[in-house]
């Protein structure tokens, strides 16, 4: 029964491809200053308008905006978006944005596949009246090669984005990882025939 098991678990294993890894990024341990890049782990954001540079700001307007975050405005205002891109592809990415209450903010977040087709959208308005804001998420089962956000209200770019969350997509089995599965279960039909004939 035990060998039964173990063919049974390593099938099952190499079907499901290799697990999912998540990763949050709250940019606390980024100092404070201008950027024209920032990378953690497979992950790396650029800014696409002007001089291509960008705040790590320390201004917390509210949840869930906390300490340390990204703003453009300071060095490109308008409404260019940031760009977040996957070595290896995601299945999600959240992002929380916000504001003080001065003005209505007009939040967007785009994710594309590696041939720049758009697989999934979200967009917020924040109102006048609140400080802080919310999150916004996409998904998508076609691996996310990168992530696009901006802001285009009456002050484009001025708001704070943080606390990112994002899963890296499942691995794709190679055609060598079902050949061995079907071994797998082979082995696994031949010992249970091997019993029953006992």
């Amino acid at each position: 029964m035990k060998l039964t098991s173990l063919f049974a678990a390593s099938a099952l294993a190499l079907a499901a491809g290799g697990s999912v890894n998540a990763a949050t990024i709250d940019f606390e341990a980024t100092p404070v200053g201008i950027y024209s890049s920032l990378t953690f782990g497979a992950l790396t954001f650029t800014y696409t308008g002007g001089n291509l540079k960008f705040d790590v700001s320390d201004a917390s307007p509210g949840a869930p905006i906390d300490k340390h975050n990204l703003i453009s405005f300071f060095q490109n205002p308008g409404a260019a978006p940031f760009r977040a891109t996957f070595a290896g592809g995601a299945s999600s990415f959240k992002i929380g944005v916000g504001d003080f209450d001065a003005d209505e903010d007009h939040a967007h977040l785009r994710a594309f596949s590696a041939a720049n087709v758009l697989l999934a959208s979200a967009d917020y308005i924040n109102p006048a009246a609140k400080n802080g804001g919310d999150f916004m998420t996409v998904t998508s089962a076609t691996p996310i090669a990168y992530v696009t956000f901006w802001e285009d209200g009456a002050f484009p770019g001025a708001v704070y984005w943080d606390n990112v969350t994002w899963e890296a997509a499942a691995a794709v089995p190679e055609p060598e990882t079902y050949a061995l599965m079907g071994l797998g279960l082979a082995a696994l039909g031949l010992v249970s025939r091997r019993r029953r004939q006992a």
